[in-house]
């Protein structure tokens, strides 16, 4: 049942669909070719309906419809095996930087926190740095000196995802039950994920966990730097961490002036992010350059732990395996290890599956960075996984979304980076680890774990079988695959059978009427032959244009 606030947010929604599908049927109508240009350009806004076209419209309705809508919109901008390449384009230029609210930042830490700001605060800076459309940063410092970023969640953003969450459901829903290809391009359970994944991402409770895990995962490693949380500045609505005093990533002249190589800092952020991957099974979602700083140390920074990529070691596990396969050239096994990955195939032709790897293999490695076209190479890519119905976890479109962001980084660091080069140091050490004692004798245990499990249980569920079998409790079950589609073709095999019955049933009906002169006459026929020979003309047409419909 939605509340009050819901249907009104739903009304907020129609409104701007149908303000922007209103603008696209006057565009579409041809009325620019009758009407005079100085009379439909006579202001900005009547300009913009003629000289935009669908995919931008598209955008403008998303952008307009606020947060929910445009991170839903830069997740399938990231799925080029669903979405079209035009409005996958458009969808690439989707921002939420959105204007500041006004907010009083003093009262807020005291009713959040409860907290006397002044017994705490030196110094608030009351214009936030940045603003986004989930929250706000401002810089303050504490009163022991330290310098610090509170990250404020906006008012009513919580109420107002969910409100959105569940209309874009109810809606998938309901488009699913109606159009078969919705349910074929499992649209529903690319919404449910992107769900999961912004509920998590707005919680900030979550994300300081987010860092403390990452932090524990890189203990040790200096060529990483992890901001500082304060917890006690911390909870739900706030975080309060170190403020970073460092430059983009991308910054070529900030790091020029701090005597720093390029090649060297997007070396150490592609090893990082390997070791993220296939160590940790758990990576930044979100590495634009906005969120990977360098520190005047020359350490690696990453900020914003909102949006993370998880993986069970069982998965970590493979795309480990695929990337030795890559880095091999074993596109045999790399196939094998998709087949273990994906949630659902149906790879027909493997043979061709294998020559596609290989195209990609040697386009990546015969050519540096610069040279790379990424979007063929994806391209490529989707085309492979939409032909063979290759259906991926969530996590390895997050995946393909990162390194896409840090190849855009990479050609502006080293255009002539070299990707399997770069990427092979870091898959030795992987390839030692997993011929050490202590791995073999890990896997060696898992393994015997595992055995002792089937001797033991695979018994008891033989018996229990058994025992239904006896007691006539065994039922089987069974599902007929496109039963609704089967449903339809028999419905419509059925019409036409009724049509031909009845057309033929009149026909003969009217010549026997005809040849023993029952009732009135009418042209020397009775006028019941006349009715029964009109039904039998009009039935036989309607069953003629079903046949036509039906080729």
């Amino acid at each position: 049942m939605y509340s009050m606030h819901k249907l009104k947010r739903i009304g907020q929604i129609l409104r701007i669909l149908s303000k922007h599908g209103f603008e696209e049927v006057i565009s579409r109508s041809n009325i620019d070719r009758i009407i005079p240009d100085s009379v439909l350009l006579w202001n900005t806004h009547t300009k913009r309906i003629f000289e935009e076209d669908f995919n931008q419209r598209i955008r403008l309705a998303i952008e307009e419809l606020g947060p929910t809508f445009i991170k839903l919109g830069q997740l399938l901008s990231n799925r080029a095996d669903i979405i079209p390449e035009e409005l996958r384009q458009e969808l690439v230029k989707l921002q939420d930087d959105v204007p500041a609210e006004t907010m009083d930042l003093r009262e807020k830490l005291t009713s959040s926190l409860g907290i006397d700001v002044d017994a705490h605060f030196a110094n608030l800076e009351a214009v936030p740095m940045a603003a986004a459309s989930i929250a706000q940063v401002y810089r303050a410092t504490l009163n022991d000196g330290s310098e610090v970023i509170l990250k404020i969640k906006r008012t009513g953003i919580n109420r107002l995802v969910r409100a959105d969450l569940d209309f874009i459901t109810d809606l998938v829903k309901l488009l699913r039950t109606k159009y078969e290809i919705v349910q074929k391009i499992n649209l529903y359970e690319i919404v449910q994920s992107f769900a999961n994944s912004l509920l998590n991402e707005l919680s900030f409770t979550n994300e300081l966990n987010n860092i403390e895990r990452f932090r524990r995962n890189f203990r040790g490693n200096s060529a990483l730097y992890i901001p500082k949380v304060y917890r006690a500045y911390a909870n739900d609505e706030i975080i309060c961490m170190e403020y970073i005093d460092g430059m983009k990533i991308n910054d070529l002249h900030g790091l020029a002036k701090n005597g720093f190589s390029p090649k060297d800092i997007l070396q150490n952020c592609l090893d990082l992010y390997l070791e993220q991957v296939l160590q940790h099974g758990f990576f930044h979602a979100d590495p634009h350059p906005g969120n990977v700083m360098v520190n005047s140390k020359g350490q690696i920074v990453f900020i914003d732990f909102g949006s993370m990529g998880f993986m069970i070691p069982h998965d970590r596990d493979i795309i480990e395996a695929m990337v030795i396969n890559f880095l091999m050239n074993d596109a045999k096994d790399l196939i094998r290890n998709i087949k273990k990955l994906a949630i659902v195939h149906d790879i027909e032709d493997e043979r061709q599956l294998e020559r596609s790897a290989y195209e990609i293999f040697q386009m990546i490695e015969e050519n540096a960075l610069d040279d790379i076209d990424i979007s063929i190479m994806l391209h490529k890519l989707n085309n492979i996984l939409q032909s063979n119905s290759i259906l991926l976890p969530d996590f390895v479109y997050l995946l393909l979304r990162g390194v896409s962001i840090l190849e855009g980084t990479g050609r502006q660091l080293n255009a002539e980076l070299n990707v399997p080069e770069s990427i092979k140091p870091f898959a030795k050490k992987i390839a030692q680890q997993k011929m050490s004692a202590d791995y073999i004798k890990k896997q060696l245990l898992e393994k015997a774990k595992f055995m002792k499990e089937v001797l033991t249980e695979v018994p008891e569920d033989l018996l229990t079988l058994l025992e239904k079998a006896k007691s006539d409790k065994l039922t089987l079950n069974h599902k007929i695959q496109e039963f609704d589609r089967m449903q339809l073709v028999f419905h419509r095999i059925g019409n036409k059978f009724l049509l031909s019955i009845l057309a033929m049933t009149f026909g003969v009906g009217a010549s026997i009427l005809a040849h023993g002169r029952v009732g009135y006459l009418l042209w020397g026929m009775p006028i019941l032959s006349w009715l029964g020979f009109t039904m039998s003309f009009i039935l036989s047409g309607i069953l003629l244009i079903y046949l036509i419909r039906s080729k």
